[in-house]
């Protein structure tokens, strides 16, 4: 049995994995950053707990782009339609999800532009996107149910949240002029 400890010790090296990644591929957030600039509209969905990161990176995304251009949650019934030069990311840490799929499907059918976050590369949601980003998974024998990939989906769209507004100068006011 581990004590807090060492589970705390484990989450902390693959955090500090995560990041490594992060920072040995700084052109992975400048091309996302591009993107969702040269999108109309950015769509934005993961299923379960994934969709918990997927969702906040949405809703502090809308902080930023509110109101010139429209940022919608997939799973809302009520949003604007995908349409051509779009951007949909999507967030699966298995990357086979038939609900994300789908949505990746529709994507494609509307000609949108669609970016896969996900811890596996072999997955159809990562061969399918155009662009992927691929978050290293946990070595270690600790996790649960697979926790790893919302805490790492999590961490990533923190860090990249604070890059896109650092490298676009958005005023902090301006975020939280949006917050709700």
């Amino acid at each position: 049995m581990q004590d807090v400890s060492e589970i705390t010790g484990e989450y902390n090296t693959y955090l500090q994995r995560v990041a490594q990644y992060l920072e040995n591929n700084p052109r992975t957030l400048a091309t996302l950053a591009d993107l969702i600039d040269d999108a109309h509209a950015v769509h934005i969905f993961g299923f379960g707990r994934s969709g918990t990161a997927a969702l906040a990176m949405a809703i502090r995304l809308r902080h930023f782009l509110s109101p010139g251009k429209e940022v919608s949650w997939l799973g809302d019934q009520v949003r604007t339609p995908i349409r051509e030069r779009d951007l949909v990311i999507l967030f699966s840490g298995s990357g086979d999800r038939k609900e994300v799929i789908s949505f990746l499907d529709l994507a494609h059918e509307k000609k949108a532009r669609t970016v896969a976050i996900t811890m596996n590369e072999k997955a159809p949601l990562a061969n399918r996107a155009h662009e992927k980003i691929v978050l290293p998974g946990m070595d270690g024998k600790i996790v649960y149910g697979g926790g790893d990939f919302e805490m790492s989906a999590w961490f990533f769209q923190e860090v990249f949240l604070t890059y896109y507004g650092n490298s676009r100068r958005i005023p902090k006011d301006k975020v939280g002029h949006n917050h709700i």
